[in-house]
């Protein structure tokens, strides 16, 4: 049951792990390159939909929500839930320095949306406060849902069987 859901924290030195995997363990890589990731493609998903309508929007941004997610997901998996706090922090603060700078270059080349027009160096702190909140809210929340299912299937997982 261990493998699935550690609740120690593994020496990495004495085992050699996947690279995946060991990308997955450091937080600033993933978080890193999610925001990198999704800025642009946010900026995509922003351009096709303003002659396509609302399904790609819609469709758009619940891939971002669901890449986001998915990645927390495959970082937190490496840890025990009692670091997941600090890690989720972490991994927010990260993410949204990631998108912040990428949408400073996006804007320096007139390519990032700020609701229907382009933006402009002007409305980059508000973006980034609505990055931030975002971002915060959607994370803290999924982890929170992430680590009671964790709880609740690590318990299940847990109870002995009668013979």
């Amino acid at each position: 049951m261990s493998r699935f859901f550690p609740r120690d924290v593994i020496h990495w030195g004495e085992e050699q792990l996947h690279p995946l995997r060991a990308f997955a363990v450091r937080t600033i890589e993933p978080a890193g390159i999610t925001g990198l990731v999704l800025r642009v493609y946010r900026a995509l998903v922003l351009s096709a939909a303003m002659g396509t309508g609302w399904i790609v929007f819609v469709s758009g941004l619940t891939f971002g929500v669901l890449f986001l997610c998915g990645v927390l997901t495959w970082h937190l998996g490496n840890f025990p839930i009692r670091r997941w706090p600090m890690r989720v922090l972490a991994f927010v603060i990260i993410e949204v320095m990631a998108e912040l700078g990428m949408s400073s270059l996006l804007i320096g080349f007139k390519r990032e949306r700020f609701g229907s027009r382009v933006a402009t160096w002007g409305d980059w702190w508000p973006m980034a406060g609505q990055t931030l909140v975002e971002r915060g809210i959607v994370l803290v929340l999924f982890a929170g849902v992430l680590a009671v299912t964790v709880q609740l299937v690590r318990r299940s997982m847990d109870k002995p069987t009668a013979n």
